[in-house]
């Protein structure tokens, strides 16, 4: 889907006829993607690499066009338990507009709608830039709502320990590797813009590089956030997998112990039951003796278990 906009003052929508500042464009099909490489004479991998889900950050130039790709995060409410992703955005700069491309439906828009409320003027640095600090935000707050996650997952942990609480953490894990290789890649991507006096051809104002810089404030929050819960999660599943473990070793221990117990009568009564002379097997009262006897083998064992702590 293709969307324009304008964006001298504030982004509105284009009308028609008008020439658009700003082209968004979401989950496109082949068709769309051929007709706007060649209206405004772009490569066509400018429009197709930031639909690659593993696409890494970097910047790219050919000709006149300028392509920057970064990673953003967001919400999947798809599965049955709502996880959070990453996925890349291309940022393409031309002398006529500037073009976002993300297979994600709205996931530009939805990052870019507060911050041109107080961005202005319009250029094309200022929305990529823009961009990359809302990305910075969105790492955050993700970075924050899965520490509230691990926090209920380990709550119930501590109720009672299963199975289905560890996978929850190890979703989160995985949830928090994928955020961190992207917040330190759009990280390299800033340094790479910052570092240079003019930027692969953008002629950055003062205003625009304190955007930048602090863009790159906000993503190094979110790295040093993002390595502080790695560690506290990483900790945390080894801690709750060593309880689980601890457990079940408990419970092995006692059934073991309970079967030992329960063998002795099995192993008198055994005896008993062969066809040989025996002591007491002439006696009226031998199987009274018998059962007094395994009583006392069981409950002599069971209190020698319970001072080992075996019980």
């Amino acid at each position: 889907m293709l969307t324009s906009y304008l964006a001298a003052d504030n982004i509105s929508p284009c009308p028609p006829g008008a020439a658009p500042d700003w082209i968004d464009v979401s989950d496109p099909s082949e068709a769309e993607l051929a007709e706007l490489a060649q209206a405004h004479q772009l490569p066509p991998w400018f429009l197709t690499d930031p639909l690659d889900p593993k696409e890494r950050p970097r910047v790219d130039q050919d000709g006149l066009g300028l392509l920057i790709v970064a990673r953003l995060s967001f919400r999947d409410d798809q599965p049955a338990e709502p996880v959070f992703r990453t996925a890349p955005v291309g940022l393409i700069i031309t002398p006529e507009l500037v073009i976002t491309v993300c297979r994600e439906p709205d996931l530009v828009r939805g990052h870019l709608s507060r911050f041109f409320q107080r961005r202005r003027p319009w250029s094309p640095a200022r929305l990529a830039f823009a961009l990359l600090h809302a990305a910075g935000t969105g790492f955050i707050n993700n970075i924050e709502r899965l520490e509230e996650l691990a926090g209920e997952a380990e709550a119930r942990l501590r109720l009672s320990p299963e199975n289905e609480e560890l996978l929850t953490l190890l979703n989160i894990e995985k949830a928090l590797i994928d955020i961190t290789v992207a917040v330190k890649s759009n990280h390299g991507l800033m340094d790479k813009i910052f570092r240079q006096p003019d930027p692969l051809g953008l002629i950055l104002t003062k205003e625009e590089r304190e955007i930048l810089d602090d863009a790159m404030i906000e993503n190094q929050q979110a790295i040093f956030m993002a390595e502080i819960f790695g560690q506290t999660l990483a900790s945390m599943s080894d801690a709750f997998g060593s309880l689980i473990a601890n457990n079940l070793n408990r419970t092995m221990k006692l059934m073991a112990g309970l079967t030992i117990v329960l063998m002795l009568p099995t192993i008198i009564s055994g005896l008993y039951g062969m066809n040989v002379n025996l002591p007491l097997a002439e006696s009226q009262g031998a199987f009274w003796t018998m059962c007094g006897l395994c009583l006392g083998l069981m409950l002599a064992v069971s209190v020698l278990f319970a001072r080992k702590k075996w019980f």
